[in-house]
């Protein structure tokens, strides 16, 4: 198997199964040998998988999410301002989008074992994700990989744990979004899928319709605070989320991430000029109970 044979497997609905297939012939690991050092190393209680079928099944959650069926049809809704259809038809260095984020959801976990430590009597793999990346900077293009494309795929393997470092110490100010969508070269979108893979392939086959939802609202929250704090060609926006934890009180999360969202689109819709009433609106939303949920998560 060629690269471009690998790129024709992920560009499919099913590349997750298709790439078990390869496994099972040995082809997967004679294209990126790295992978193999993950089949039979154990992770902690949390993961269902050792680490290669962890990374396999984040692919197939990627199959879920990009598709058609009830898990694809329900990250749509929850991300309806976003123009996902638009993105899924881009490609970056030839390659289609869709299937770079599979390889970004197929390596993201590659320096596990490389950078395993015991600390503090627990397992842990510190940098894994800078050190994923340093190793597919080199193994990527070597297999012929476009220079654009291959950026594209370590940025997700580098930076496929900050979504949850942003908010692990509460409310992640503006600034500290704009600097994550610039690392990111604005690709959000691209990651958070993957984030939501790395969630969905942790629990396996312990994640839930509940699971889904609320990571599918997390992924709103991270859109919308990175929209916010990096809008550049369309007006700037009226109110950020600075703006709202400041003058309503309103916590970190999903409900903020939802009320930007229907700040924002009211703002390009014309409905709201001012700081004032978008500051009317952000505060009307927020207190209309369950606006921001999703109620019908997908399959999961």
């Amino acid at each position: 198997m060629e690269l471009q044979d690998l790129i024709e497997v992920l560009c499919g609905a099913d590349a997750g199964v298709r790439l078990r297939e390869l496994d099972g012939e040995g082809e997967l690991t004679r294209l990126l040998p790295e992978l193999e050092a993950g089949r039979g190393f154990a992770q902690p209680a949390l993961h269902a998988f050792d680490v290669l079928g962890h990374s396999l099944a984040a692919v197939e959650a990627v199959d879920a999410v990009l598709g058609e069926g009830e898990a694809g049809v329900a990250f749509r809704a929850a991300i309806d301002w976003v123009d996902f259809g638009g993105w899924l038809a881009r490609s970056v260095g030839g390659v289609p989008v869709a299937a770079l984020v599979r390889l970004g959801a197929l390596l993201h976990d590659v320096a596990k074992p490389p950078t395993a430590t015991m600390l503090e009597g627990r397992l842990r793999f510190p940098r894994h994700g800078p050190v994923g990346a340093e190793m597919m900077a080199v193994r990527l293009p070597a297999m012929g990989l476009d220079g654009e494309a291959a950026a594209f795929v370590t940025r997700l393997v580098r930076y496929h744990l900050r979504p949850a470092e942003l908010v692990r110490n509460g409310p992640a100010s503006d600034r500290a979004f704009r600097r994550f969508a610039r690392d990111l070269d604005g690709e959000v979108l691209a990651l958070m899928v993957v984030n939501l893979a790395d969630g969905w392939a942790t629990q396996g086959p312990r994640y839930t319709r509940e699971h889904f939802g609320r990571h599918c609202a997390f992924v709103n929250y991270v859109l919308a605070r990175a929209w916010a704090a990096t809008a550049g060609d369309e007006p700037a926006p009226l109110v950020g989320g600075d703006d709202l934890m400041a003058e309503l009180g309103l916590p970190g999360g999903r409900l903020l991430g939802a009320v930007l969202t229907s700040v924002r689109r009211a703002q390009l819709e014309g409905h709201v000029r001012t700081r004032e009433e978008a500051l009317a609106l952000a505060r009307e939303v927020s207190r209309q109970p369950g606006f921001w949920q999703d109620s019908r998560p997908g399959e999961a």
